[in-house]
């Protein structure tokens, strides 16, 4: 039988998960422009700036895939894609924000893959419990 706390505490966790998605989706345009400023910096050959890019991404979509599900983990995908998508297209002085070489291609192409990798284990069933106040275990990421 419920009690009429934990029917008022499900009904306000059923009313903050849109904002949860949401939240996740300005994560990810965040995170994509985030990414946009520090992809191009390379240091002693290496591409520094891109391997942090790429690293917390997929941190950020697995985080989002624990916490808030799957829908979390697609709302932060959609929102770091809509900001990759808004890179592609053309300005105003006739270039592009992401430059159409070999670092430019790999941080495109790299955000995609990572992106779809931490969805796709977010969406691969992977639960984890944790002790909630009372000490019963809650699942995380349903």
């Amino acid at each position: 039988m419920r009690t009429g706390s934990s029917v008022t505490s499900s009904r306000g966790r059923e009313r903050a998960r849109p904002l949860g998605y949401v939240g996740a989706a300005l994560l990810g345009a965040v995170l994509a422009v985030a990414g946009l400023a520090v992809y191009r910096h390379v240091d002693l050959r290496v591409p520094w700036g891109l391997l942090l890019a790429l690293a917390a991404t997929y941190a950020a979509t697995r985080a989002a895939g624990i916490l808030g599900g799957r829908a979390a983990a697609v709302a932060l995908a959609a929102g770091y894609g809509a900001v990759l998508v808004l890179t592609m297209s053309r300005r105003a002085e006739g270039d592009y924000l992401v430059a159409a070489d070999a670092l430019g291609y790999a941080y495109l192409l790299g955000a995609i893959v990572v992106l779809g990798i931490g969805v796709v284990v977010s969406v691969s069933g992977a639960r984890h419990t944790v002790p909630d106040p009372a000490g019963r275990p809650r699942t995380l990421g349903s």
